[in-house]
This record gives structure tokens, C-alpha cells and sequence, in this order.
């Protein structure tokens, strides 16, 4: 359990989520492209790799880290299913954690946020301010920076981070990013084997 509790406070910083509101409805649409694999690669505190697998402009995902922190290896997923993320192990043994997406929880009563107001919002927790832009992976991505890291963002995209958690400072950067990727359907669906307890959302 403590190990997937160090997964959720890592992946909720890398996995960003944006939305488009209406007055009734919060429709999620995390990212500007309809499906893609995105490989990581991690530095520093957190050594190792990643994966995000999404399609339906992300509102079906599920990143995977295979990390080194503090000496201990960590495999496991988070799947975001709309409003809804499973955490769990790579070893099916291992009890998973069900809950709300943190974000979702402070989109509520913001009817007239839109996808700028949301990622500044989303942004802002963090500490960060958009200063620009940069070109990376071949890709313009927008600069935001703040005093505990920074990001450059694709289209809702982390393709690079540097970020600080519990003192320690790790750097997440995008190796490769493949548009149109067949992915595997058993990413995007909850796994049957394994026992997940609900926990209550968290805001950052």
C-alpha cells in the first residue's frame, strides 16, 4: 500500500488534466490529439521509465513507471477512466486504490472555465506561470516555471518536467512520442484480478 500511496503523489504531478465545461456538463478532453504512446524517461531522486498510453483525447489513459526512488523499485499504473483513476501494482497481488481525479473534484462549479482558464488553474496549484515557449521532440510546446520545477507542455502533453516532492528533485523528459498508436485494450480497461480500495479524492 505504501508503495502505490508514492505512485499516486508521483503520477498526480505528470499526469496533468485540462477540460471544456459547459453549465450542466464537465466534459473531459485532456489532450489536443485523439490517441498516442508517450515514453519517459526519469532522472534524480525518481530513475527509471514511463509510459502513457491514451486514446479519445485522453479521457481513457493509463501511465505505467517502472522507478527507482529512494532504493526501492516501484512498477505500477495509474488508469484514468473519465473522472474516475485506479492505481495499481504490476504485481496483481497487490490490493490496487480506487478515486476521484483530483482535479475533477476542484472543476465543480467552475461553469465558465474554458481550456485556458483550466490549465492555469491547474497550473497555478502548482506553482507554475506560463513564461513562453520552446521546441522540443519537434514539437512547440508552451513553458510554464515556477520555483519548485518547470514543464513544457504539448497539447496537454508533459513532455518535460522537473519538479520537486518531499525536498528531492526529479526530472521527467518525453524520449518518444507515436500519434495514432494501436494500443493494447487491456491498458484502458480495470484489471478483473485486482482488488482496489476507494480512497477519498485529495486536491493539490
Amino acid at each position: 500500500m505504501k508503495r502505490l500511496i508514492n505512485i499516486i503523489l508521483t503520477c498526480s504531478l505528470v499526469v496533468i488534466i485540462t477540460a471544456n465545461m459547459t453549465a450542466q456538463k464537465v466534459t473531459l478532453k485532456p489532450y489536443g490529439v485523439a490517441s498516442a504512446v508517450v515514453d519517459y524517461k526519469y532522472s534524480g531522486a525518481t530513475t527509471g521509465l514511463g509510459t502513457l498510453y491514451f486514446d479519445d483525447y485522453g479521457q481513457r489513459s493509463n501511465l505505467y513507471m517502472d522507478v527507482v526512488e529512494m532504493g526501492n523499485r516501484k512498477r505500477g499504473y495509474t488508469l484514468t477512466l473519465g473522472a474516475d483513476q485506479y492505481m495499481y501494482s504490476a504485481n496483481p497481488k497487490e490490493e490496487g486504490i480506487k478515486m476521484q481525479n483530483p482535479i475533477m473534484k476542484d472543476l465543480v462549479g467552475k461553469q465558465h472555465a474554458n481550456v485556458e482558464t483550466i490549465t492555469k488553474m491547474v497550473y497555478g496549484q502548482m506553482g507554475f506561470q506560463k513564461t513562453g515557449a520552446i521546441i522540443f521532440l519537434d514539437k512547440e510546446c508552451e513553458v510554464w516555471t515556477g520555483d519548485k520545477g518547470f514543464a513544457w507542455i504539448w497539447k496537454g502533453i508533459v513532455l518535460k518536467m522537473k519538479y520537486q516532492m518531499r525536498g528531492q528533485e526529479t526530472l521527467q523528459e518525453a524520449t518518444a512520442v507515436t500519434l495514432n498508436a494501436a494500443i493494447d485494450e487491456a491498458l484502458l480497461k480495470v484489471p478483473e484480478n485486482v482488488e482496489f480500495t476507494e480512497m477519498p479524492t485529495f486536491s493539490f
